[in-house]
């Protein structure tokens, strides 16, 4: 159980601040009532644990998720997409020590596929990936201050971010689903179209793609090649994965064409390859005997991608002169790699969250607390 305090409202932004219990924004004071409304959205008890990371010695409950929640302005009819996010965020494969402590300074980018995104209102149009929807918003928001305040990564001591962006407040948005013959992301990675799901992805800042006079299918996609394989870019050559969020104007002009996403995404898996001495020629050196494997395949060229399951293509974004953005990982998959989770339905239990997971004891932390 989290403690309690007492304090005035007003007060207690400002000690939240004192504290260090903020990601530099006020916060929402997280009064028990507040608390327990956002857990009887989710539909769990109190004390279940969402998982852990081991690293760090910290484990995350349904409550401590709901205080930070509260914090972070969202609405109790959240709350369920907050928990699967949540439950991405301390799944093994995403490695969030890794992400969360890194000098990269990663953004945890929030992608909800399916119609609880249109129920709660979550902005998947015009300005998607910018301020104004408080959905969007604040369940972004939420994971950052989960991981400030229960896995204690703050900046000045385990948050080592060289930079980081402005991604690290919140990158959150929903998939526009596009039309047939097109599937909408949740679909593709296997769930059923009426799922919500929720992909987080360790991604850089996005990257705002421009092509207005070129309704060539081909052009289109080469213009996010062009981004692909920036030689500054940490994944280039490495293996890393990618956010491609195709705008109105680009999918249309290649969705009439008759191009497939499948097709789509093996265009952009063999464009990215490079040569090494493009990255050599931008200063990048070739690292050999290392972590990163860069070896050359039988075309002489390097892999900025694996395979075509680590691009992700879906569509987003409000009409305009021909806008798309992308968004790369931080790092290579090797550090790293995306994780789904389907929202759970009232009444459902939790997924098994695997071994050693939910099983330490860990003692409390000075931020387990809420105001009362």
């Amino acid at each position: 159980m989290s403690q309690t305090f007492a304090v005035d409202e007003v007060d207690a932004i400002e000690t939240f601040f004192e504290e260090g219990w903020t990601d530099g924004l006020p916060v929402v004071p997280p009064t028990a009532d507040r608390v327990e409304a956002m857990i009887a959205a989710g539909g769990l008890e109190a004390d279940e644990v969402l998982g852990t990371v081991p690293a760090l010695r910290r484990s995350v409950t349904v409550e401590l998720a709901a205080v930070n929640a509260v914090m972070a302005g969202c609405k109790p009819e959240y709350f369920p997409i907050v928990l699967a996010a949540t439950g991405a965020l301390l799944d093994p494969a995403f490695n969030a020590n890794a992400v969360l402590t890194s000098t990269g300074g990663s953004a945890l980018c929030v992608i909800v596929s399916g119609p609880l995104s249109r129920e709660i209102g979550m902005n998947s149009r015009f300005g998607a990936l910018g301020c104004g929807n408080r959905a969007n918003a604040t369940i972004g928001r939420a994971l950052r201050l989960i991981s400030i305040n229960v896995l204690g990564v703050k900046h000045g001591s385990l948050d080592a971010s060289s930079f980081g962006h402005p991604g690290k407040y919140s990158l959150c948005f929903a998939e526009d689903d596009p039309p047939a013959p097109w599937e909408p992301l949740r679909v593709e990675l296997g769930y059923e179209r009426e799922d919500t799901t929720v992909t987080l992805v360790p991604t850089e800042g996005p990257r705002q793609v421009a092509n207005m006079l070129n309704e060539d299918p081909e052009g289109v996609l080469r213009t996010y090649v062009s981004y692909m394989k920036v030689a500054g870019q940490f994944i280039t050559g490495k293996g890393g994965q990618a956010v491609v969020i195709m705008g109105p104007e680009h999918a249309l002009a290649v969705r009439q064409a008759g191009w497939t996403k499948d097709q789509i995404r093996e265009f952009f898996l063999a464009e990215s390859r490079v040569f090494p001495e493009e990255l050599e020629a931008a200063g990048v050196i070739i690292e050999r005997g290392s972590q990163h494997k860069m070896e050359t395949g039988d075309d002489g060229k390097l892999a900025t991608f694996g395979s075509v399951d680590d691009l992700f293509v879906l569509t987003a974004g409000g009409e305009g002169a021909g806008w798309s953005s992308y968004i790369p990982t931080w790092a290579p998959k090797l550090h790293s790699r995306s994780v789904t989770r389907r929202v759970r339905v009232a009444g459902e239990a939790l997924p098994d969250c695997g071994p050693d997971a939910c099983e330490v004891v860990l003692p409390p932390l000075d931020s387990e607390r809420s105001a009362s």
